[in-house]
């Protein structure tokens, strides 16, 4: 076995499957999302207080009843590649199961593409709502048009939205990423109103004056989910679930302590970046002859300190 990680080397037996791409999405390293493949639960890692989260979602909506008076703004609050949209797919799967309890149905309908975040607020309201009751018609979910007809109208068209869907069903609604602190969640809280629940995502810490406001704004306060930074074996605990599905000898094992040693040297390390940097590695991995025994901190290095030198001769 060689030490030496290179995309050089082709091998004769059929090339496995990187087990750090994510399956079934146009783009390998995207957030996971059950919302399109239910195969997506089963990779979910307890990293990030991701998983503690996610129990405050759950605890939450478990009685999902209210919602036919009542929407609610679920806000998720944490630094970039930490983790909040996957997060977020996984609540509103969740969320669309956990409705039947309740005699309702629910139906996601992702905005998160329809506004920029330079964008000035009012023009990405208006994209979102025209994108959202646009989605709406196209599923042919309406009972009546009138939403329809006010789709670039944003405070009107919320404002009659329930009115215009089936009784039983509630509008997931996946928000674009917030560069703004306080005042376009605002706007959402007030326009979560029956049978819509919106779910927003921002890097952006929100101190306790501005969520008092935001507890306000709304029929119901929003939900805050808060994702945190790696925490000790959080990395290597993700590379072990992700290696665990592939045959013993196939590719090789992550040394025990090669990612807290990367960790703790880079600091302030996203799993998004993890992610990221084990599903390049792995590429060249699966199509080499010779592999290591074990991927070691050593390897880590290599493969960053290469990437690093890539970005400098080849700037974006």
């Amino acid at each position: 076995m060689t030490g030496v990680i290179s995309s050089r080397h082709e091998p004769t037996e059929k090339v496995p499957t990187n087990p750090f791409a994510v399956p079934g999405l146009m783009r390998d390293v995207d957030p996971l999302n059950p919302v399109r493949n239910d195969r997506h639960l089963s990779l979910y890692v307890p990293v990030d207080n991701t998983e503690a989260a996610f129990a405050r979602c759950r605890a939450e909506f478990h009685d999902p009843s209210y919602l036919v008076d009542t929407g609610r703004l679920v806000v998720v609050t944490g630094d970039r590649g930490c983790g909040k949209t996957a997060l977020i797919n996984r609540c509103a799967h969740w969320l669309r199961e956990q409705l039947a309890t309740a005699g309702l149905r629910g139906e996601v309908v992702d905005v998160t593409r329809q506004a920029r975040e330079n964008e000035p607020m009012a023009e990405r309201r208006a994209k979102v709502c025209k994108a959202l009751v646009d989605t709406v018609f196209q599923r042919q979910l309406f009972t009546s048009e009138l939403a329809h007809q006010m789709r670039e109208q944003p405070d009107d068209a919320y404002f009659n939205l329930a009115s215009c869907l089936p009784t039983d069903l509630v509008l997931i609604v996946l928000l674009p990423r917030s560069a703004d602190l306080t005042e376009e969640l605002v706007t959402y809280a007030t326009d979560a109103r029956a049978r819509i629940v919106f779910f927003g995502e921002t890097s952006y810490q929100l101190p306790d004056e501005r969520r008092q406001r935001l507890d306000q704004a709304g029929h119901a306060p929003p939900v805050f989910l808060e994702v945190g930074g790696l925490r000790e074996h959080d990395a290597a605990r993700f590379a072990e679930q992700r290696l665990g599905a592939v045959p013993e000898g196939e590719l090789p094992r992550v040394a025990a302590k090669a990612l807290d040693d990367y960790t703790t040297f880079r600091r302030h390390v996203s799993i998004g970046e993890v992610q990221r940097l084990l599903y390049g590695m792995y590429e060249k991995l699966r199509v080499q002859a010779d592999r290591p025994d074990e991927v070691t901190y050593q390897h880590i290095s290599q493969h960053f300190l290469s990437i690093a030198v890539s970005l400098l001769e080849n700037p974006r």
